[in-house]
């Protein structure tokens, strides 16, 4: 066990030594409240100042993009060998033949073309004998209309003339028997 002469010592020894203050606990409560706020709103400015950037940095790109796009396609056009003007298929194809080749074309065309003309007008003979000799059928033989009708008036009138010869002959009394009965009995 130790004396309590040894532990008053020890404590002595230490109680010389001079404190020192925890400058961030001393501070006072307005200091830490400033202190607080000076660094949010250094972060606040420091995020508006990193967007600002960004969009600058990417119109930056855009722009460096576009001119150099727009210097490659200009490069690409000198490059590029002169295109003769071109020409259409009727006039490649007048040029690259001599005229005795365009004359029988010519002159096929329109035997061609009067060929086309003479089988249109036989066919157009044809079918106008056609249609005369149908007529003239018709009003040898008669329509089919016109047939019906005079049979139709011979079968009405042998029905008639059937119905009355029976009503002479008949029964004596002809309005009776064409009349509907109405007697009770």
């Amino acid at each position: 066990m130790a004396s309590a002469g040894e532990t008053n010592s020890d404590t002595l020894k230490y109680s010389y030594k001079r404190a020192t203050h925890n400058h961030l606990l001393q501070r006072r409560p307005n200091e830490e409240k400033e202190r607080r706020q000076q660094v949010f709103l250094k972060k606040v400015r420091q995020v508006s100042d990193d967007k600002k950037w960004e969009s600058r940095s990417e119109q930056i790109l855009r722009k460096d993009f576009l001119s150099r796009q727009k210097e490659w396609e200009l490069d690409q056009a000198r490059s590029a060998p002169e295109a003769p003007q071109a020409l259409d298929d009727d006039e490649r194809e007048a040029e690259s033949r001599p005229l005795a080749e365009v004359e029988m074309v010519d002159r096929i065309l329109s035997q061609e073309t009067q060929e086309f003309e003479a089988l249109v007008s036989s066919m157009q003979n044809t079918a106008n004998q056609a249609d005369h000799r149908q007529q003239k059928t018709i009003s040898e033989y008669g329509s089919d209309e016109e047939e019906y009708d005079e049979l139709f008036m011979e079968v009405m009138s042998r029905q008639g003339l059937a119905e009355r010869s029976t009503d002479a002959v008949g029964h004596g009394a002809p309005e009776q028997d064409q009349g509907m009965d109405i007697s009770l009995g």
